[in-house]
């Protein structure tokens, strides 16, 4: 589906494993954003230059230009070392919002996962893993030589639909830990789940393949 945008042809896509994986990449580290005055539509993706350069630039980049058919933008803030993807259009704006995503701060709107995913594990697989390469971290607690899969969220909505997702994917995950000043974080610390989550889900964000490691008796069926 396509339609004409500042004299520019945009492709809308369908709800399919890609739009999911970049709905849950919007919800972990992006957003939309509108000012019909300025007539500015944004999407945006943000992340650290230092560690998610070769995810965003290889990965997300294309990933959206392609859905969107659009050209994205790269803005570098070298102080902060954070790089930002920036695809504007009004039409993309729009068809972001119509599939369940909202417009401006996400913890003032207690976002969540649009309904549409949940419809298909394939969906719900590729949502999760948008999640997880954004707003998760992939490392071994003190005495483990395996890495924990871990996932911080400070948007009690999106918990609870991250929650649903696990339990209708059948993973076993620890219980939020709530701590001073530190955003809430769960994670698969189960060997089997960790195992299946690397099978069934895996990662596009080459920071988590890099860290990666999976529990003793296990490596061998990778």
């Amino acid at each position: 589906m396509a339609q004409k945008n500042n004299e520019k042809v945009i492709s809308l896509p369908e709800k399919d494993e890609k739009l999911a994986e970049i709905v849950g990449i919007i919800l972990g580290d992006g957003g939309i954003y509108k000012n019909i005055g300025l007539g500015m539509y944004e999407l945006r993706i943000a992340g650290s230059s230092d560690t998610d350069n070769e995810y965003l630039m290889t990965y997300v980049k294309p990933l959206i230009e392609k859905a969107f058919n659009v050209n994205v933008r790269v803005y570098r803030q070298k102080k902060k070392r954070c790089i930002h993807l920036i695809a504007q259009g009004k039409n993309i704006v729009s068809f972001l919002e119509k599939i369940g995503l909202k417009e401006g701060n996400k913890i003032k709107n207690n976002v969540s996962i649009p309904e549409w995913v949940f419809e298909s594990e394939s969906l719900l697989k590729s949502c999760i893993r948008g999640l997880i390469d954004t707003d998760g971290t992939v490392l071994p607690i003190t005495g483990r030589n395996y890495s924990y899969i871990w996932f911080s969220c400070g948007i009690p909505a999106l918990r609870e639909d991250f929650d649903k997702a696990m339990k209708a994917l059948k993973y076993r995950t620890s219980q939020w830990n709530f701590r001073p000043n530190r955003t809430p974080e769960k994670y698969i610390g189960d060997k089997p789940s960790i195992f299946k989550y690397s099978q069934e889900i895996g990662f596009n964000n080459p920071k988590h393949i890099k860290r990666f490691n999976v529990p003793q008796g296990y490596a061998s069926l990778v």
